[in-house]
């Protein structure tokens, strides 16, 4: 099993920014069909992702920029 990894957006959470990225989630899941646990969160006013598959999924994200980071606190994190 390949190893989670944590991302956090450069960018500030924002309504159509959020959009936009659940929109590339989703377009994640139906074109490359992943078994990896993907999942977009926010906390502390950023974006986090989670992932076994950065390069696969980032590449689906052409608006905002990550950068690898520690897992944040569980109760700080808010799925979208």
């Amino acid at each position: 099993m390949e190893e989670i990894k944590w991302y956090k957006s450069k960018e500030r959470v924002d309504e159509l920014l959020t959009h936009e990225l659940v929109n590339a989630v989703i377009g994640y899941y139906k074109k490359e069909m992943p078994t990896d646990q993907t999942k977009l969160y926010a906390a502390l006013g950023n974006y986090y992702i989670k992932t076994t598959n950065p390069i696969g999924v980032f590449k689906y994200f052409t608006n905002a920029r990550f950068e690898e980071c520690v897992k944040p606190k569980r109760k700080e994190l808010s799925p979208l």
